[in-house]
């Protein structure tokens, strides 16, 4: 049942030979697994001998990126495809088969909870460097990566605290044989049910479905004050953080109703995933977005994330670290370009002193004839709205980075960056296989 391992004579195999030369060979051999593997404790296995290693960990993670699939499906294709099999350091026997379903989704709580990301960033910085031309220019830009859930509005989140709540009261009484207490929720249903199924919901009918939803929520935390001070009820974890949870919603959504103007802070849109935050983004097609706000830094096309956060924040102010990240990673900067967030009086200050060109539009009277720094500019301005909003596009619609599926904020997290990382590490094997054609042809 073991699985076999890569070994230093595998690189005479045929096979290898083969694998060297296709698609995923040549994003292989642009990510130094061996590197990022070190940087990771070993994981303890009892039992079974683990399939794959840390390095096929990570390939595992890489290839979901990459292909785009779901958990089972990469599964299947790792069952039967040789190549994918290669590129996660294994080789499977004829009639050898992974049925570990869990096995993607394993790795990836394993990596999420042990990574450090500023390390494993500038390992991937350090192996890509070689390869790097134009590291004095930074371009910088700020996105959101959206979270896959449905979306959120008042009557719904109510809805589904006051349906969790008053199911583990039922569960509650039923255990300790007592009686369920009255609240009319076939009602309560019929009047949730009328009101979602109106094609025109107006200001006036949501405010009185959610008045009569927080009357119905605050009854259910009253019945449950009740049951646990007659009894003593001990519950799981998981259960009780959901429980302040939906006390936290009741708090929030009261303060919303009776003062609409007032401002919520960490205001909760998703009992499931209760660290996604409204960002607003003032976009016209989308004005507000849930989920990871990511401020990268993209040097000579490669793209490293320079801060990521689930609350909104100024990206106008990250401009200083961004510099400071990419003289860690490569040298000193010397050309910037942002848009207009980020030509603050301070960020101007900052480049002034450290000798940096940007392509902030300069103060004062418009000058009569162009300079040499005004053609810089315009050039900063055409690779900032090209190439960084393009590489935006590209994680979200290639690189599986569109709606993250990933259940907890520690999954989701690594899922973002490894589809940021996976999209640059793809830009290398595209170089890594022009330079072999350039050294083949002299």
């Amino acid at each position: 049942m073991e699985s076999v391992l890569f070994s230093d004579q595998m690189g005479r195999d045929l096979r290898w030979t083969q694998f060297l030369n296709t698609s995923l060979g040549r994003l292989h051999q642009a990510i130094p697994f061996d590197e990022l593997a070190r940087l990771f404790p070993p994981p303890s296995h009892t039992g079974r001998p683990a399939w794959m290693d840390v390095r096929g960990g990570i390939g595992l993670q890489v290839l979901k990126s990459y292909l785009g699939l779901s958990d089972e499906k990469l599964l299947d294709r790792l069952n039967t495809d040789w190549v994918l099999q290669y590129f996660c350091g294994i080789r499977l026997s004829p009639g050898q088969w992974i049925r570990d379903k869990d096995l993607v989704g394993r790795w990836r709580r394993y990596l999420s909870e042990h990574i450090d990301y500023a390390p494993f960033q500038l390992e991937l910085a350090k192996h890509w460097k070689p390869l790097m031309k134009d590291t004095q220019a930074i371009l910088m830009d700020a996105t959101c990566y959206e979270s896959h859930l449905r979306y959120p509005t008042d009557v719904k989140l109510l809805w589904e605290c006051c349906e969790w709540l008053w199911e583990l009261i039922d569960q509650c009484c039923k255990e300790l044989k007592l009686a369920k207490p009255r609240r009319r929720q076939k009602k309560q249903f019929q009047r949730y049910l009328h009101y979602q199924k109106r094609r025109r919901k107006t200001h006036k009918k949501e405010k009185r479905q959610r008045r009569y939803l927080l009357r119905f929520l605050a009854k259910g935390l009253d019945e449950w004050a009740k049951l646990a001070g007659r009894t003593q009820i001990v519950l799981a974890q998981k259960t009780y953080d959901r429980l302040q949870t939906i006390r936290l919603v009741y708090e929030q959504q009261q303060l919303h109703y009776d003062d609409p103007q007032a401002q919520i802070k960490d205001r909760i849109v998703s009992l499931v995933k209760t660290y996604v935050r409204p960002i607003v983004r003032g976009k016209e097609t989308k004005r507000v977005e849930f989920g990871a706000k990511v401020h990268s830094v993209q040097i000579d096309g490669i793209t490293f994330v320079e801060h990521l956060s689930y609350d909104a924040f100024n990206e106008g102010t990250r401009l200083e670290s961004s510099v400071t990240l990419s003289q860690t990673y490569f040298e000193r900067c010397r050309q910037l370009g942002a848009d207009r967030i980020y030509q603050t009086n301070a960020n101007r200050r900052f480049c002034a002193i450290k000798g940096i060109t940007t392509n902030f539009k300069p103060k004062g009277p418009k000058p009569k004839h162009k300079r040499p720094r005004d053609q810089m500019r315009e050039a900063l301005n055409k690779a900032r709205a090209s190439a960084m909003e393009g590489s935006f596009g590209n994680e979200k619609l290639h690189y599986n980075a569109h709606r993250i599926k990933a259940k907890t904020q520690a999954t989701e997290t690594l899922w973002i960056y490894m589809a940021i990382w996976t999209a640059s590490a793809q830009k290398i094997a595209h170089r890594i296989t022009k330079e072999k054609r350039r050294r083949q042809a002299a």
